[in-house]
């Protein structure tokens, strides 16, 4: 499966090419995608909120966790924190996570810049083979 994940900062996607950034974490209150729906061999696209797709990794391994407890995200934030490449602000603003999504990243890679049609505000999208 094939999956387009959006960012906000250009930086993520560009610190994910660089393989500083080797594991993207998805953390939601509520069970939204990719939470379950993605798995160990699928290939995301990285794509510039409001910009070009101009970069793609392969899913290595994924893991999922629901009913998260603060004391969960706090062992979350420890064993992955530098694999995350997140600030202090990220951990304050998905402190009341209740999912998160860990997907650990290889293989990434820049590709032509591609546009994608998309007109809605979601941060990720499952796309058909």
């Amino acid at each position: 499966m094939k999956h387009l994940a959006v960012f906000d900062d250009r930086n993520i996607i560009e610190k994910i090419l660089k393989e500083e950034k080797r594991v993207e974490g998805r953390f939601s209150r509520k069970k939204m995608l990719p939470y379950d729906k993605i798995k160990k061999g699928d290939i995301i696209y990285l794509k510039e909120s409001g910009g070009l797709i101009f970069g793609q990794a392969e899913v290595n391994n994924v893991l999922f966790y629901d009913n998260l407890t603060p004391e969960m995200i706090s062992k979350i934030r420890k064993e992955y924190q530098e694999d995350l490449c997140v600030s202090e602000n990220f951990w304050q603003k998905h402190g009341k996570s209740k999912f998160v999504t860990l997907i650990f990243l290889k293989n990434p890679e820049r590709i032509f810049p591609t546009k994608y049609k998309k007109k809605d505000r979601r941060g990720w999208v499952a796309l058909k083979d």
